[in-house]
């Protein structure tokens, strides 16, 4: 195992050892400081990465310079044929220098580390890696304070028949690790930027990579532990670890930094897991010609993605955020833009804090099981807002990269029926979570049980689709839940409730922006709302409704007070009576002057038809 160093040590070990250094680029302006600095940052988190000791050493102690040029001369441990420079011997080599059509290559006895700082070096090779690692234990590479190192293959590899590999600019067999606040260009015209056969280990540093394939490719692991990285590709991903024998590798760590990646494929995959914190991350994937048979998400994992804090910025043709096992969101900030789902996972979705924006997608949370505990959540979808549906992507008719969406279960086309999977739930303790839905708000294929929390649907104007739908029960013991949509598909919460709902149906269609003001028999504000589409039923539950008393309904166009999601904590300006409201049971069902609703007036599923109010209407309908 490797020794973790942790932040308190780090900065005893490299007190006095290291400067800062503040570099920008026109994309994103962020400090690059040195290693005692980037050690430092994550307060009081815990690196998740193993960064060992000698990971951070950049000197040049007891180091050997080779020049290179058209004509290298040999020192002890190196030789030098034409323009390939070989180091054969372990130790601390500084480079400086160009070759014009030449590499540099390591290859040591295997429990040999070498340790090369790059001082100011263009290397261009034609015909293969600029640097090639064959063999060592390990290969430390420094980036030297204020120097701009230069790295290009060609497109004509001169490979042996069948082989595939070296295939990146820098290539290593070995581990890797690159550290130093100087600057690193990668230009990989043939294939990878920088890739390591084993774990690929980023210390810190100022990176632009251009690759035809990944960027940055590393077999057991990449880990990330700060530095500025701008990183596009034209045909893989950003970042991509790919051991698929092992699984306890094949994983992504990244524990600071700040990055630009502009990607042929999906931005962050792994095998595993991917792990993120106090990093600035800003992905864009699906520029190009779109495959069905590929994959452009914006960070995507085999078994789990975990976000512990940070900024994360993803506009994405297929999932923003995907796991095929769980997600989980301790904090953070994300502004998620996706053509397919916002956030997927096949099995546990569970958000435990953080500022969530889902700009735009097709279903905007989706897994098996959805849990809610704290955070301020924001979901725009041309489908379903929540879907506790699950299951992997598929290719559908109305989605672009799948979701489960046509037909299927949790999807937005007919038949997904009315038999409840109990393994399919929506769980909210807690937060604030609001919905723009074309199709259902919220939408489990079997149960939703809320204790808390805030919640505000803007539900559907088509009467295929229903702001809340369920195919089991809607348990709601605590919370605050306003759902508005139309009325064809129309749901109040189950009769299991413990707190008070209204169901209200009106009996024609309220224009987007309509304000609905719920008043006590005190004239006390229970609920103001104020519906951005339109809508012809509301379903209102508050822990101030209480059962046997009589509500006052008004209707308006202002309300007083501060506004969050639609929600005004004063009532409305100048408005008028609609009726009055009895709340003579958990869950009420009436029309918007205080009439029960009947059979007829809450619309119908197929044939017309509807069940108890309070519960799942029969027949088949929509998911």
């Amino acid at each position: 195992m490797k020794k973790v160093i942790y932040l308190s040590l780090l900065s005893a070990l490299l007190l006095g050892a290291c400067a800062h250094n503040d570099q920008t680029t026109e994309s994103t302006e962020v400090a690059i400081a040195n290693e005692a600095v980037q050690l430092t940052n994550t307060t009081s988190s815990e690196v998740q990465g193993s960064y060992e000791e000698e990971d951070l050493v950049t000197d040049a102690t007891d180091s050997q310079t080779i020049q290179l040029s058209d004509k290298t001369e040999e020192i002890d441990g190196v030789t030098v044929d034409n323009q390939t420079i070989t180091i054969t011997k372990a130790g601390t080599y500084t480079l400086t220098g160009e070759l014009t059509n030449g590499q540099v290559i390591v290859n040591v006895g295997k429990e040999e580390k070498v340790h090369l700082i790059l001082d100011g070096v263009t290397i261009t090779n034609e015909s293969g890696p600029a640097i090639l690692i064959e063999q060592a234990e390990k290969v430390i590479t420094t980036l030297a304070s204020n120097t701009t190192n230069t790295l290009t293959d060609g497109t004509d590899y001169q490979l042996e028949a069948d082989a595939t590999e070296p295939d990146a600019t820098f290539f290593s067999k070995e581990d890797l690790v690159i550290n130093g606040d100087g600057e690193l260009v990668i230009n990989g015209n043939d294939n990878n930027g920088i890739r390591s056969k084993d774990d690929l280990i980023l210390i810190s540093g100022n990176y632009t990579i251009n690759a035809k394939n990944n960027a940055l490719k590393g077999k057991d692991s990449v880990q990330i532990k700060d530095g500025l990285y701008t990183l596009t590709t034209q045909e893989g991903d950003g970042i991509q670890a790919n051991n698929t024998e092992d699984e306890t590798k094949g994983f992504v760590t990244i524990d600071g930094g700040s990055f630009l990646l502009t990607s042929g494929r999906d931005g962050i995959q792994a095998e595993t897991n991917v792990t993120i914190q106090q990093a600035d991350i800003t992905i864009q994937t699906g520029e190009t010609t779109l495959s069905e048979d590929e994959s452009y998400k914006g960070i995507k994992a085999g078994k789990a993605v975990t976000i512990q804090s940070g900024t994360i910025t993803i506009d994405s043709a297929d999932d923003s955020l995907h796991s095929n096992g769980d997600i989980t969101i301790a904090d953070g900030k994300l502004t998620l833009t996706s053509q397919d789902d916002g956030i997927h996972a096949d099995n546990n979705l569970t958000i435990d804090g953080g500022n969530i924006t889902i700009k735009g997608s097709y279903e905007g949370l989706e897994a098996s099981v959805i849990t809610l505990n704290a955070g301020d959540i924001t979901v725009v979808a041309s489908d379903d807002g929540v879907n506790a549906g699950g299951g992997s992507d598929t290719t559908t008719e109305t989605g672009t990269f799948g979701a489960d969406s046509f037909g299927g279960p949790g999807g937005g086309g007919p038949g997904g029926g009315d038999q409840a999977d109990e393994s399919k739930q929506i769980i909210i303790n807690g937060g604030t979570l609001a919905i723009d839905a074309q199709g259902d708000g919220l939408d489990s294929n079997g149960n939703v049980q809320m204790t808390g929390g805030t919640v505000t649907v803007n539900g559907p104007t088509d009467n295929g689709n229903g702001a809340l739908d369920y195919n089991g029960t809607f348990n709601l013991t605590g919370g605050t839940l306003v759902s508005a949509g139309s009325n064809g598909m129309a749901m109040n919460v189950s009769d299991s409730s413990t707190q008070p709902s209204f169901g209200i149906y009106f009996d024609s269609t309220q224009k987007a922006g309509t304000v609905i003001s719920l008043l006590d028999s005190s004239g006390n504000v229970v609920v103001t709302y104020q519906p951005s589409k339109d809508f012809q039923h509301l379903t209102l539950s508050s822990a101030d409704l209480k059962v046997g008393e009589t509500y006052t309904l008004i209707s308006g166009s202002e309300a007083n007070g501060s506004e969050k999601n639609g929600l005004y904590d004063e009532g409305i300006v100048n408005g008028v009576e609609l009726g009055t409201l009895a709340l003579s049971d958990t869950i009420t069902n009436v029309t918007e002057t205080g009439e029960e609703a009947t059979t007829g007036m809450m619309g119908g599923g197929p044939g017309g038809m509807m069940g108890n109010p309070g519960e799942m209407p029969t027949g088949e309908r929509p998911q």
